[in-house]
């Protein structure tokens, strides 16, 4: 599926923090756990790599690019797991500005970690807790672009027995108690895909349950059902030209990524340029 796992670090302990899932996701697909370090003109002290791991080190003029490029020099591309949020020096030095850029250029899986998740150094009192991916939340909004994720739900799914829940959120319809409740047509056309995507996946042997849930604030009803029903990973695909380049925004995937206490795996479609 993938030809490694790939941890890039930036020599803050925040950039660890997707570390146990890199773990988790090389041993159970067997695959090497490569620690990846860009090293820039601008760059601080040398980094050093987590206890057992040997580090690779890239020299390029800026780290997304380089990143980027590292990840695709196998086919098929390497898995990336990073943190959203690092160091705090000005310019690129500043992971979170690295990842959004990543995000925005790289045409393939990618599992983010934002601020609700640190780093915690292990000890022999206190080892890394092993991940337990169980269930992946699935966010579709009945485009094109939310439904490319699928295809890489469906193979995690697949591959690492996992528990698909596919979750739409809609704004709140009106009350039904005031006056006849109509359901719009887009609503009407998800809650029909959702439908049929679920009993396609059941059909496989993939455990798929669907939600179509009213919430005024996509990225807090995507929280709220995550942390609801279990979920331990969800998954995304980013939105129109920005992605997560603006971290501003009112992005629904930026706003997932900075308050989820789960990582989120994004995935940036081919047609988006």
């Amino acid at each position: 599926m993938y030809d490694r796992v790939i941890l890039p670090i930036d020599g803050s302990q925040r950039a660890l923090a997707p570390l146990p899932y890199a773990e988790h996701l090389a041993r159970t697909w067997r695959r090497q756990l490569e620690v990846l370090h860009v090293a820039t003109d601008h760059d601080g002290p040398p980094v050093t790599p987590p206890e057992d791991y040997d580090l690779t080190v890239v020299e390029a003029p800026a780290a997304a690019p380089a990143i980027c490029d590292h990840a695709r020099t196998s086919e098929p591309p390497a898995l990336l797991c990073m943190a959203s949020r690092g160091r705090t020096a000005v310019g690129e030095a500043l992971f979170g500005t690295v990842t959004a850029q990543v995000i925005r250029h790289l045409h393939a899986p990618l599992v983010v970690t934002g601020p609700k998740l640190l780093a915690a150094a292990p000890t022999p009192l206190a080892p890394t807790q092993e991940p337990d991916l169980r269930r992946l939340l699935v966010c579709l909004d009945g485009s094109a672009t939310s439904a490319s994720i699928l295809p890489t739900a469906r193979t995690w799914a697949s591959e690492l027995g996992l528990e698909l829940i596919l979750l739409h959120i809609t704004y709140p319809l009106g009350d039904p108690r005031i006056g006849e409740l109509t359901v719009p047509e887009e609503t009407r056309e998800v809650t029909a895909q959702l439908r049929r995507t679920a009993h396609e996946l059941t059909n496989v042997g993939i455990d798929a349950t669907w939600h179509v849930i009213e919430d005024t604030h996509p990225p807090t009803g995507i929280i709220h059902q995550a942390t609801h029903r279990g979920a331990d990973l969800i998954v995304m695909a980013t939105h129109g030209r920005t992605g997560l380049a603006r971290m501003l925004t009112g992005s629904v995937t930026t706003e997932v990524v900075r308050t989820a206490p789960m990582p989120v795996l994004t995935l940036r479609p081919e047609h988006l340029t």
